[in-house]
């Protein structure tokens, strides 16, 4: 069918709402004609009802945020999406955290999607590889509005405005959990004259902090002609490509644990045919983690390493704009505190009075973990001079740091002797020569912590 003439789409199956009309098209349909702008709204991984795991220590009010979490943060995407009165939502793959999606979650998704449609505005969903369709799954009535994509073909709607077609959204789900399968491969060529919006939940370019599921390069992507790539599965937001075609990661909406760091939220897209796709990242988390270092090199007390630390932690949260905190933070530097520091009850004692004073902020911060990365404020060349027993030390480390992969490679060979009665050995991984110089320079620290002294 060519669609030419509008009146043509009443012979196919549509929904019909006052500000829209969903299109069932077939792939093979062509239409030409005036593009419109059109904005929408690209979120993904809402993993919601993420049980935190890790975090059971903490208080009951921070144990609280922590559980409603991931459905705060749909909230406020269902929020920027009413506020912003946008065209539609799509949704790009894991809503869910796990194929055994709790009801409590589902309910929470199908509500949200039921705001927007209560207002005009369609949402378009696919599913990923943490919620495939073969997952288990209540028989929730989903909102006539909502529209989410089968697995056996990519499916294809087109949304009317006042009997004018403005974008044709292209998307497939998952079948199952573990899809090495390119889907890519099978989007067609989509219509010209309007927008056209890809959705897939999927490994570009072989990113190697996620699993390689529905494995695609941004040549195979650019190649097919869509406008925008409406992209699932990587937890940090990215564009990795600006334009013709815009193919976008907008992230995970909400992090889950404290290597997911900064700023989480979704995608505020314009696209028009007077300029160039617009991506506005907003953020929509309503929990921060950070992992940052405090350099404590100019404290001389162990009340200005506090007082240098709370400095750090109120930067921080400025930068968090009254979200909740969660820090991993390291103590840095070369200090003439480091013996006092090493002492487990100093350490521990400093550890347990900021965390303290951290929970009575408003929102409040909750310091995860707080690690030592100082060292003593000897100085190293001047020691390596030394002809004494520090000196020797010193000598002797500079001469594998700086000799050449012979002196490691005898290393390596010293240390596989000693753990090759190890019960655990079999599970070690050969360091490079780069780890084990690493290793080596933090154990020449660590050992003259203990032996030099100072003033």
């Amino acid at each position: 069918m060519h669609g030419h003439c509008l009146p043509a789409f009443r012979k196919i199956p549509v929904i019909l709402t006052c500000r829209w009309v969903i299109i069932a098209q077939a792939p093979s349909s062509t239409y030409t004609g005036v593009m419109t702008t059109v904005r929408f709204i690209h979120c993904a991984d809402l993993h919601l009802d993420t049980p935190f795991k890790g975090l059971s220590h903490v208080t009951p009010e921070i144990g609280e945020t922590l559980r409603d979490a991931t459905f705060s943060s749909f909230k406020n995407i269902v929020d920027l999406a009413l506020h912003e009165r946008v065209d539609f939502v799509v949704v790009a793959g894991d809503v869910y955290d796990s194929s055994d999606r709790s009801l409590r979650a589902q309910f929470a998704f199908r509500d949200g999607l039921s705001r927007l449609a209560n207002s005009g505005i369609p949402s378009f969903v696919a599913f990923g590889n943490h919620d495939p369709v073969s997952g288990w799954s209540n028989t929730l009535e989903w909102p006539e509005l909502v529209h989410r994509f089968e697995t056996r073909n990519v499916d294809v709607r087109q949304l009317a405005r006042e009997d004018t077609v403005i974008a044709s959204i292209h998307g497939i789900s998952f079948p199952k959990e573990t899809v090495e399968e390119d889907l890519s491969a099978r989007f067609g060529t989509p219509p010209h004259g309007m927008p056209s919006i890809a959705v897939l939940h999927a490994n570009v370019g072989s990113n190697t902090g996620h699993a390689p599921y529905s494995p695609t390069t941004v040549s195979n992507l650019t190649e097919k002609g869509f406008e925008y790539w409406a992209l699932g599965h990587v937890h940090s937001h990215h564009v990795l490509r600006a334009n013709g075609p815009c193919i976008v990661y907008p992230g995970c909406s909400q992090s889950r644990h404290p290597n997911e760091t900064g700023p989480k939220g979704c995608c505020l897209v314009t696209l028009s045919d007077s300029a160039n796709p617009d991506v506005r990242f907003v953020p929509t988390d309503v929990v921060r983690y950070r992992q940052e270092r405090v350099d404590v090199s100019l404290c001389a007390t162990v009340d200005g390493i506090q007082r240098t630390f709370t400095e750090a932690c109120d930067t921080l949260a400025k930068e968090a704009d009254g979200r909740y905190l969660i820090l991993r933070l390291a103590l840095a530097g070369r200090t003439p505190l480091q013996r006092e520091l090493l002492h487990s009850d100093t350490h521990a004692g400093l550890e347990e009075r900021l965390r303290e004073d951290l929970l009575t902020r408003a929102p409040w911060i909750w310091l995860e973990r707080l690690s030592l990365e100082t060292r003593g404020s000897y100085d190293v060349q001047s020691l390596h001079g030394q002809q004494d027993f520090t000196g020797d030390i010193v000598r002797e480390y500079t001469s594998l740091l700086e000799g050449g992969t012979d002196a490691l490679t005898s290393l390596k060979t010293e240390i596989e002797s000693d753990l090759r009665t190890w019960p655990g050995y079999r599970l070690l991984t050969e360091p490079s020569n780069d780890e084990l110089r690493s290793l080596a320079e933090r154990a020449m620290h660590e050992t003259l912590d203990l032996t030099v002294d100072e003033d």
